[in-house]
């Protein structure tokens, strides 16, 4: 069977031992370039097969959280100011994708996203890390010590902080506590990244009477990519 170009796995089928006998038996046989690449073809395909399946898996995941974002909307857009105010603060600020996070100078809006994380998705400060863009002689121990009173996250959960370089373009009139960068990293933080994106969607088209569809918004995502 080896001789006539069949692969390990294709020769288990039909005798059910353990592989690695089979491969001890067949070392010896040759194979012709054209069994050799048969059982490249075989293998990759087998290979991308699988990974389609991944894919396929966890695609379906993001549609179902994406869904429930969408129902959230459903149930508080229309008498919650608050949560429609995280939404489209969100549109406006944050990222959309691979990570959950909101970037402003702003100290109302970090405090209110903030807030908004842990009311409506129970996102304790822990679970979030800042990163801060200052510019050059600004004390950034000080700088810290400010944002992570604001938002009661950790001084250990701050990630490097990014000092501007002088140029052209420096700033003379700097921003006091320059820009924080709020980020949830805690476990499943991608699939909360698809369930606000869902209420953005859903809000926004129940207000204008479209149908919502989840690849309207994922598609945009590097991992959303060809697949179907």
């Amino acid at each position: 069977m080896r001789k006539a170009g069949l692969s390990y796995s294709e020769i288990l089928k039909k005798i059910p031992v353990a592989k690695s006998s089979i491969s001890l038996w067949c070392r010896d046989v040759d194979l012709t370039a054209e069994h050799k690449k048969r059982i490249e073809n075989k293998s990759r395909a087998r290979s991308l097969a699988g990974i389609k399946a991944i894919q396929t898996t966890f695609w379906q995941r993001r549609c179902d959280v994406f869904m429930s974002g969408v129902d959230m909307s459903r149930r508080l857009g229309h008498n919650n100011p608050n949560f429609v105010a995280g939404l489209m603060l969100y549109l406006a600020e944050g990222t959309k994708k691979s990570t959950m996070a909101v970037t402003n100078s702003d100290e109302r809006i970090i405090k209110f996203m903030n807030n908004w994380l842990g009311e409506f998705f129970q996102i304790k400060p822990e679970q979030l890390v800042i990163g801060l863009q200052i510019h050059p002689g600004q004390d950034e121990g000080k700088i810290k010590k400010y944002w992570s009173k604001i938002t009661l996250v950790p001084i250990g959960n701050f990630r490097k902080t990014f000092t501007k370089s002088r140029g052209s373009k420096y700033r003379k009139n700097r921003l006091e506590n320059g820009i924080a960068k709020l980020v949830v990293r805690n476990e499943g933080s991608t699939y909360l990244l698809f369930k606000v994106l869902g209420a953005i969607n859903g809000y926004l088209n129940m207000t204008i009477n479209e149908p919502i569809n989840p690849k309207d918004w994922m598609s945009v995502l590097p991992y959303a990519k060809n697949i179907e």
